[in-house]
Formats: structure tokens, C-alpha cells, sequence
């Protein structure tokens, strides 16, 4: 079976290699999605999913509640912390 994102972090710890940084060859890319938020790519939780940490306050939202109608209001959130007005809203979608 093959070892998750955090058992390799740990892994590299241990051989004492410094952590990749954003933007390099070998930095994860749901740290990234994480640290910054947005949709999350990977394996369903029958073949593994995805193991993240969240801290306090942060929000998950079902899978089934994301869609092409949803995902520019989330995007939105996540990027300005509020519901879009209607004129916002209008303007987002194509």
C-alpha cells in the first residue's frame, strides 16, 4: 500500500532533509490548496482519500454540495471571507 503525503513528510524529517518549499519540484500540492483553500484533488475515501489537517474554525463541505453551479459562490467565499452580493454573484458566473 502506498504510504500518504504526511508518513513521507514525517519520513524526510527523520533523514533530517529540510521540507520542500512552495513552488519547488517536490512541494505537495494539497499543502498548497490547504494553506490557501480551494478544491481538493485526489482518490475517493474508498480508495483512500486525501489525510489533511484543519485547524480550529476552518469548514468542510460535502462533496455532493460542490458542483459547476456551487463552486464559484465557494470560491468566492474562500477568497474574500463573505457571501457574494447579486451584483458579485451576476458578475461571476459565464
Amino acid at each position: 500500500m502506498k504510504k500518504g503525503l504526511w508518513a513521507n513528510i514525517h519520513a524526510k524529517r527523520k533523514r533530517g532533509e529540510s521540507p520542500a518549499k512552495p513552488g519547488d519540484k517536490g512541494y505537495p500540492k494539497t499543502l498548497d490548496i490547504m494553506k490557501e483553500g480551494g478544491m481538493m484533488n485526489g482518490p475517493s475515501h474508498n480508495k483512500g482519500g486525501i489525510p489533511i489537517e484543519v485547524e480550529g474554525g476552518e469548514y468542510v463541505i460535502k462533496k455532493k454540495s460542490v458542483n459547476a453551479s456551487t463552486e464559484p459562490y465557494l470560491e468566492y467565499i474562500n477568497q474574500h471571507g463573505k457571501l457574494p452580493t447579486s451584483k458579485d454573484a451576476r458578475k461571476r458566473r459565464k
